[in-house]
């Protein structure tokens, strides 16, 4: 062989190997992406989650945050990890595999009612968001939401629903842009007294437990997502990668909202809204422009829970289909009617307090009783300790 066909050889491998890294690299951002997507909706992006779960706590906040990056870093790489191993069609498999079949059959049917209910804080959300940046009522904010995400369902529009799933990168730039532009470094200071002068309502009754509290509400909803995200994937490397990136730059933006709103709490500690407020601080069409985004992130986020519930319970059937959609629908719109801060206030906290459950089995799991997993499809082969 001549020293020309060599090179031209060598030429060749390091172009397919420079190939095979952007395609693995283009895969770990689509992976980080669709998981930041999935569990961006009202309560993050308005900054209300945020406003209760770490700016109440003054400080301290920043502590909660770092616990809840390290475990969304984790179980966003764990739970893609073994939807890619147990091959499931059915997240049910996931929950048992995780809890046992018993405990695990209870978390499914939880996940469920859970997802139902954030459908129900998306419309509250979205009236909320109309209200206080377009001025109109919040009941019709509410009822616009609900008509748009029930025809989308109705009709099926799943390209729709992919294209406007870019909403939740875009988010978290926006987030940071919010954020980082509105600190204020004297308010940053003052913080800490005004802190303890306001009555903010606060998810938890101590800071450390907001961190973990926090995770396991979004972990109780996004499990059957992620695991079904690494289900079609081939390469352990890349979900592992692309869950740790994922929850990282979920929490990066929280931190930047965080900041944001802790350095003008004074001002916007009773918005429903806090994020259209540090926007509209920065200028009035960073406003409008951060508004239209946060609607089509309520809107995507939405029209994802009720699709998810709905399919479950019509088990393929299409007119049980649209029946369960309407009626899920009506029933969104008026739990909607709800408050948002107090919806949020109310139920997540307990969500998340029973979500601390299924982390400690999928802690088991992964440190101390690894099971057994087959790595075929609709097969779940796990050892007898799981239903003990």
């Amino acid at each position: 062989m001549k020293f020309g066909d060599k090179q031209s050889i060598n030429k060749t491998i390091i172009g397919n190997r420079k190939e095979v890294n952007m395609n693995n690299s283009f895969k770990i951002i689509v992976l980080a992406g669709a998981f930041v997507s999935f569990i961006l909706g009202a309560g993050t992006a308005t900054g209300q989650e945020i406003l209760q779960f770490f700016v109440s706590f003054g400080y301290l906040g920043m502590g909660a945050i770092l616990i809840a990056a390290v475990l969304h870093m984790w179980f966003g790489a764990y739970a893609m990890d073994v939807g890619l191993r147990l091959k499931a069609d059915d997240s049910k498999d996931v929950f048992i595999y995780f809890c046992g079949k018993y405990l695990g059959i209870f978390f499914y049917w939880f996940s469920q009612l859970f997802i139902l209910v954030v459908f129900v804080v998306m419309i509250s959300g979205a009236g909320a968001t109309v209200s206080e940046h377009f001025g109109s009522g919040i009941v019709t904010g509410r009822a616009i939401m609900a008509i748009l995400v029930l025809i989308t369902a109705l009709l099926r529009l799943e390209t729709i629903i992919k294209i406007l799933g870019i909403a939740g990168p875009i988010i978290i730039v926006f987030a940071i842009i919010v954020g980082a532009g509105s600190f204020d470094s004297t308010g940053f200071l003052h913080a800490g007294e005004l802190i303890e002068e306001l009555s903010l309502l606060k998810a938890t009754n101590y800071w450390w437990q907001s961190g973990f509290v926090y995770s396991s509400f979004v972990l109780l909803v996004a499990l059957p997502f992620l695991a079904n995200l690494g289900k079609d994937e081939v390469k352990r490397k890349n979900v592992i990668i692309g869950g740790a990136l994922g929850g990282l730059i979920m929490l990066v933006g929280v931190f930047a909202i965080y900041i944001g709103i802790l350095s003008n709490i004074e001002k916007l500690h009773a918005k429903d809204i806090p994020t259209l407020f540090l926007a509209d601080q920065i200028s009035p069409m960073l406003a409008f422009v951060f508004s239209i985004i946060l609607l089509i992130a309520i809107y995507t986020t939405a029209v994802g829970m009720l699709w998810t519930v709905a399919t479950q319970f019509s088990k393929g059937n299409i007119m049980k289909y649209r029946i369960i959609t309407i009626a899920l629908t009506i029933l969104g719109f008026f739990g909607g009617l709800l408050p948002f801060a107090k919806i949020i206030d109310l139920v997540y906290p307990i969500v998340g307090y029973i979500g601390l459950i299924l982390m400690v089995g999928m802690l088991y799991r992964q440190f101390i009783n690894k099971g057994k997993i087959e790595n075929t499809a609709n097969t779940l082969s796990i050892n007898k300790n799981v239903s003990k």
